[in-house]
Parts: C-alpha cells; structure tokens; sequence
C-alpha cells in the first residue's frame, strides 16, 4: 500500500507541474531532457558491453543524430537538442527497463501509469483543479470562453492520446485470470477515461483506442473473452450513445461539423496540411530535399502558405519535410524493424498489448503526428517485457 501511494503521489505531482516554466522552459521538458541525457551515454556503454543491440533502437539512434543536421538546425540550437532529446526517449528507455526493472516492477509500473493517468483527469473535472494547458476551443460550437477537458496537459491531443494508449493498456488487464472486484474496478476506470476520453473533443484518440479495441476483440476470442468484453463493449456504447444524445458538441465534433461549417470537412483540413507540407518540401533548395527543412523552418513555411503556424499533422510528411529523404528513409526502416521485433515475440504473453500498442502509434503517426512522452514509456515497457521473455 504504501508502494501505491508513493507512485501516485509522486506520478500525479509530476504531471501537474510539468507545464510550470522554470527559466523559460517547462519543468516537464526539463526533468525528461535531464533524464534521457544523464543516462544516454552510461547505458548506451553498458549495452555496447554486452556487444548487442536491437536493430529497432540503433536505427532511432542513428534517427536521432540526423536530426541534428537539417537545413536550419544550426540556426535553432535549443529546438534542434530538445528534438534530439525525444527520439532517444524510446532507445534509453527501453535499455533501462531492461538493465534495472524486473518484469513484476515493469507490469506494475504500465499498470498503474495507466490508471494514474485516468485518475488524474478527475480533479479538473471537478473543477478542484484549473488547467494550465489550454483544452479544445468550444467557441466554434457555441460556447465562447469553454474549453474541452485538458487535465493536466499542455493542449487537448495529448490529453486525447494520453487517454486513448492507457486505456489500451487497461483494457488489456481485464483477464479471466483476474477477480470479479479486480475486473469491475478496471471496467470502471476504462468507464471513467473513455468518458474523460470524449470530453477532450479531440477524435484523434476515440480513433486509436476504437480501431485498436477492434484489434483486441478480433484476437484470440473465448467465450469467456467475449463475455468480457461485451460487458466492457456494452458499457462505453452506452456511455457513447448518452454523450452523443446529450451533447451537442460531441455530436458536431464527431460529424466534423460548427457553427462555421454546415458541410464536414475530411480531417479538419488535414489533407491541406499535408499538402502543403510536400510542397515545402519540395519547392526548396536541393539539399533539403536530403537533409530537410527543420522543425522550426518547416512551421515557418506552414505559416506562410496556410496562415497556421502548425506541424503536418502527419508523421510521414512531417519527417519527410522536416528531415528530408534521409530522415523519411530512417522512420520506415524503424518501423519495419520495429515490426519485425515484435514478430519475433509473437509467443510472449505481452506480445498482443505491445502489439496493440504499435498498432495504436501508427494510427497516431497518420492522424497527428508529434511526440508524446506517455505513449512512449509505455510502449518502452513493453518492449522490455518482449526481450525480457526471450531469457525467462
């Protein structure tokens, strides 16, 4: 109990002053930065010492150092290194996993992030709390000054695929195996963060965590899985259909539809930002069509040609402007070797969440793009579990 408290207390602090700056930087920035340095160089020692490396890993490091060199990356130092910084999370993460948790420590630690990232939704809901981060925009819908559920985020799509990837791994801990008073209180937090999930008014999120639930259901069905999860189908389906009846903006957002917008619009104007992200791409000098614009560069260029100062919304187009054919080449090689890692693995007992998962970051990379810390630590500890299983 005690174990329990600790985390929770020390999780829910972190992610509250995350957003706090401290000397023009927020403090989540920091610590992650601090962090992901400190131990790069120690324990990229100690796995070279082991004269092994994972393929997948390697090739996010060798990502990470090309990131460095675009065509603007001198001219943004600070941008360049925090960049820098988050593509070593993964590789970093990973190895530590491995090196200093066992697997019970590492199934604790993705269980109960997960539920703390729920429960953490749940002061600002009560209002107990004011945001820092600034939630989806309602004006649009009518409701000037009121804003989507944010929590403890810098802005609504990260509170959205926070939610979506950690209840993934909630609804992955209803099992058979479990109680019934363990599997009512897991349906009861996946109830509570679908609900969370949908008051963000970001789709991305709904979008991961329905296709993936499709994933799941698909897998491995058993009469006693399917009576799971149809109690937990019937019970976001109604959750759904009461939001949907009752909330008008729910039912706008869901049909890509404002008080601006009588006719939906596909992805809300993503086919646009893509667009014009190949055209910075392209319509620039040769070498960025090798080495890219930079991240700072290439949302200047966004700005000029659409009036929005914003990324691609598209992982793909994303790298491939903002890293050139170097960096595009690289993302797909991670992922082919990211795939075949998990293929690899197919036999473990973690295999379906870390599979889900994967699925889960695909979707996101070609809806919205960007980086997100908690789906990275997840997916980390997984990962970990998988080549923890090939020595058990």
């Amino acid at each position: 109990m005690k174990r329990l408290i600790l985390f929770y207390t020390i999780g829910f602090s972190i992610l509250y002053l995350e957003l706090i700056p401290i000397a023009g930087v927020s403090f989540g920035i920091l610590w992650k930065s601090i962090l992901i340095l400190a131990l790069f160089l120690p324990i990229l020692y100690k796995i070279l010492q082991e004269k092994y490396i994972d393929t997948f890993a390697f090739l996010i490091i060798i990502f990470a150092f090309k990131i460095l060199i675009s065509y603007s990356s001198m001219d943004y130092i600070i941008s360049t290194i925090t960049l820098f910084t988050k593509e070593l999370m993964l590789p970093i993460l990973y190895f530590f996993f491995i090196l200093k948790m066992d697997e019970e420590s590492l199934l604790f630690l993705a269980k109960h992030f997960a539920i703390l990232l729920v429960l953490s939704f749940v002061p600002y809901m009560l209002h107990l709390l004011t945001p820092l981060g600034h939630g989806y925009n309602l004006g649009a819908y009518g409701l000037e000054n009121q804003y989507g559920l944010v929590g403890p985020f810098l802005n609504p799509h990260t509170a959205s695929i926070s939610l979506a990837f950690a209840l993934i791994v909630i609804t992955r801990n209803i099992t058979k195996e479990n109680s019934k008073i363990e599997n009512i209180f897991f349906l009861s937090i996946l109830a509570l963060g679908f609900y969370e999930l949908t008051l963000t008014y970001v789709r991305t999120g709904l979008v991961i965590y329905i296709i993936v639930g499709l994933y799941l259901l698909l897998k491995e069905i058993t009469l006693k899985k399917i009576v799971l999860l149809f109690m937990l189908g019937l019970t976001l389906l109604m959750g759904g259909i009461y939001l949907y009846k009752t909330n008008d903006i729910v039912r706008m957002r869901l049909s890509d539809k404002n008080k601006y917008v009588k006719k939906a619009e596909l992805g809300s104007g993503r086919l646009d930002y893509w667009k014009t992200a190949i055209i910075n791409w392209s319509n620039d000098e040769d070498i960025v069509l090798f080495i890219g614009l930079g991240e700072v560069y290439a949302m200047d260029k966004m700005e000029e040609r659409i009036g929005e100062r914003l990324f691609a919304h598209n992982k793909f187009f994303q790298v491939l402007q903002r890293d050139g054919l170097i960096g595009f080449a690289l993302l797909l090689a991670i992922l082919f070797s990211l795939k075949s890692f998990l293929s690899r693995h197919k036999h473990s007992k973690h295999y379906t969440t870390a599979f889900a998962i994967f699925i889960g970051i695909l979707i996101e990379m070609m809806f919205q793009g960007g980086f997100y810390f908690n789906v990275v630590f997840l997916f980390a500890v997984y990962l970990a579990l998988l080549k923890k299983d090939e020595h058990a």
